[in-house]
Parts: structure tokens; sequence; C-alpha cells
């Protein structure tokens, strides 16, 4: 969930996700079957079947940076207890080792990363545009935890502890300063994260746009459109209805469910009215956990952008409509023809009339890759959508309107 704040911050991204959005859509409305395959195997997790979680994890994993794979081991292994003292004396995260230790030692400097490039610069104060992290960056994260999470996870720690050979004999004192070298663990551990996200970022553009992966796609596809946030809060509540779950269970439950609620609104995949249809016969808990989120979070204001693809809106044998798209377009290459195409499609029935002129637009583009200026076509869709232009009154360029209408109306209805 954190990458979805990561990539708002890259540069343009409100075009790159437009377009990575009609991508998508033209995509599934060629695997249909793939995607549902995909909504099947999410549908099954509650009935105790995880492996298309399993298969998330591993793609994820593999858009890990080797660097980072290797400091995550040796991290695990040193929590295990076994030998690390191989690695005590190699670069442990990278060509960034010692940027992280600068920051960490000097309290005073920020590490920043440009997601976009992958760059990562140490600097000595904010810079916009950039993803800023320092060394106290944990503590504040930490300090932002429910207080009911960080209690139990201080539990935990001291049920630990008192359980481990060697621990429970511990002063206070000595308890403290477990504690503190544990903080200090967890500044590494974030820092070293942090830094490799532009290469996290990167390989995972690569699994998208140039492998095509078909598990990225339905997983962008499940969450942007298809309500997969409010989906997987469900998920969790027949989880918490049929299984036994302690203190533990719940906490880690009810912070997923607040992360989901978040999330979904500040990207704008829900409202916070869609959000209370979805719980409406929830578990209390569940209920409660989102009621509690909707208090905090900021909804998305103004219109919603709708992206569609030109197979998502039309009507009928798609693919000879869009043969006819591409002879109108041939034969009108002025901009302001789109408005024509668009009046003809819906007068033929092969687009419905609600349909804003701009998501038309954005379909065309994306379908032909090319960029048409939409002001002119735009205003002039709105001065003819509601017309009837047979009006004796009107001008030379309503005559051509109407002549370019009817020839191609009566051509969709022939050949869609």
């Amino acid at each position: 969930m954190l990458m979805i704040n990561f990539i708002e911050r890259i540069k343009s991204y409100s075009k790159r996700k437009d377009a990575a959005d009609m991508a998508i859509r033209a995509w599934i409305s060629a695997n249909e079957d793939v995607y549902a395959n995909f909504c099947k195997r999410i549908d099954a997790v509650a009935k105790g079947d995880i492996s298309v979680l399993m298969d998330m994890y591993l793609m994820m994993r593999d858009c890990v940076p080797p660097e980072a794979l290797l400091m995550y081991n040796w991290l695990s292994d040193f929590a295990n207890g076994k030998d690390v003292t191989a690695i005590m004396n190699q670069q442990w995260a990278g060509q960034y080792t010692e940027t992280i230790a600068k920051c960490i030692t000097n309290k005073r400097l920020w590490i920043g990363i440009n997601v976009k490039t992958g760059t990562v610069e140490l600097i000595t104060s904010p810079k916009s545009g950039l993803l800023m992290i320092h060394s106290e960056t944990p503590i504040e994260i930490w300090n932002h935890l429910p207080q009911e999470l960080r209690s139990y996870l201080i539990g935990q720690l001291d049920m630990f502890m008192r359980n481990s050979k060697g621990c429970y004999l511990l002063s206070k004192l000595e308890r403290k300063m477990v504690y503190q070298f544990l903080t200090y663990i967890s500044q590494i551990v974030f820092l070293s994260h942090a830094v490799f996200i532009g290469g996290f970022m990167a390989n995972l553009y690569d699994r998208v746009m140039e492998k095509k992966e078909d598990l990225a796609y339905c997983m962008y596809y499940f969450v942007v459109f298809d309500h997969g946030l409010s989906r997987m809060a469900k998920l969790l509540n027949r989880l918490l209805n049929s299984e036994e779950v302690d203190h533990g269970d719940m906490l880690l439950i009810k912070s997923c469910v607040t992360l989901l609620v978040n999330r979904s609104v500040e990207i704008g995949t829900e409202t916070k009215a869609d959000w209370e249809n979805t719980v409406e016969r929830c578990n209390p808990e569940i209920w409660k956990e989102v009621m509690f989120a909707l208090r905090k979070v900021k909804g998305s204001r103004g219109n919603k952008k709708v992206i569609q693809s030109l197979d998502d809106i039309l009507l009928g044998d798609k693919e000879r409509i869009k043969q006819g798209i591409h002879l109108f377009l041939e034969e009108n290459t002025e901009n302001i023809s789109l408005a024509y195409l668009l009046k003809s499609l819906v007068k033929s029935g092969k687009i419905k009339a609600s349909t804003r002129y701009m998501t038309f637009h954005r379909a065309i583009e994306q379908f032909f890759q090319r960029h048409y200026g939409h002001d002119i076509p735009q205003k002039r869709y709105g001065e003819i959508k509601e017309l009837i232009l047979n009006s004796p009154q009107r001008g030379n360029s309503y005559t051509k309107a109407k002549r370019i209408i009817d020839r191609w109306t009566d051509y969709f209805i022939n050949n869609g």
C-alpha cells in the first residue's frame, strides 16, 4: 500500500496514470478469461487457498534489487541466531551503505529519493518532488500507530524477552538498552528499504509494461477498477466470521481494514458512500473500524475522471465499429470531426448517449496512440448534442456537420 504514496510523487504522474489506466482496460477487454480466473483465486483465499497471494509475493520478490535481498537474508539469519560474520564487512545496502550510515550518524541529514529516476542523494533539508526520509522517520511512524497496536506490540516483545533464554533475567535498564538497540536496527532496516524503492519500481514497471505479465495487469485492474480494496475487506470479514481469532489477529485485521479504507478513498477507487454500503452486513468489529477510518479520511473532491477504452464504451460488433472509426478518421482529419464521430455513434446506438465527450476522446487517443486537441471538438459536441441539424436557418458549418453525421450514422447502423 505504501507504493501508492511513493508513485504519486512522480512528476506528471496524472498523465502517466491515465495512460496506464487505458492500457490496462484495453488488456482486460482482450483477456477477460484470465481476469475471471484471477478473481476466482482471490475468492478462494477465504477457503484457505492462498496460492494467488503466494504468486503475488513471488512476483514482488523478483522485483526486489539483489542488494536488498542480500540485506533481507542477512537480517533473517541474524534474527534466527545464525552465523552472520561472513557479511559483517560487506556493503550490506550495496552502493547506498555509506549514505545510510551518514544519515544515521548525522541527524540533520536527509535522504532524498527520486522515485521516477531511482537516484538517491544525501541533502541537508527536505526538497520538493522527492521522497524524503531521515533517521527519525521510523520513530515518527511508531508514534503515529494506534495506541492499542503499540501496546500490543510492546506486550508481545516483553513476552518474547521473558521467554527467551538469557533475557528473562534482564533488569529494567538492560531491557531499555535492548529496546534502544531494536530502535537502531529499525532505523537501518527502514532507511535501507527506502533507498531500494527506485530499483523496485523500475523492475515492477518492466514486468508490467515490457513483459506484460498477466498477474500484474490483473492486480492493477482489481484494485483500480473492480473495487478490489473493498472486496478484500469483505474477504477479511469472512475470515473473521469463520476462524478462531485471537487479540493479535484482530489487531492485524483492523489495521488492514483501516489501510484499505484510507488508500482506496485517497486514490479515488472508492467513496465514503461505497464503504458505508460495503460494511452494512459486516462483523460489528469491521463496521466500527471502517466508520472510525471514514471519520478521519479526506475524500477526493470534484468530478472523477472516467478512464475507459473503446471496447468499454462501444455497443454491438466492436471490431466492425472500430474498423469504421478507422475509415472515418482517415477521411475526416480535423480535430473537430471527433464531435461528429461521437454524435454518429450515439445516433446509431453504438455508444450510450450518457457517455461524456472526454471519456470518448481519451478512448480514441488510447486506441490510435496519438494526441488530438480536445477544446474545439468538446465545445462543438456540446453545441450539436441536443440539436436537430435540419433547420433551414442553420449556416454552412451546420450543413457540413449534418452531412457527415447522417452519412456515418447510416454506416454504423449497417456495419456494427
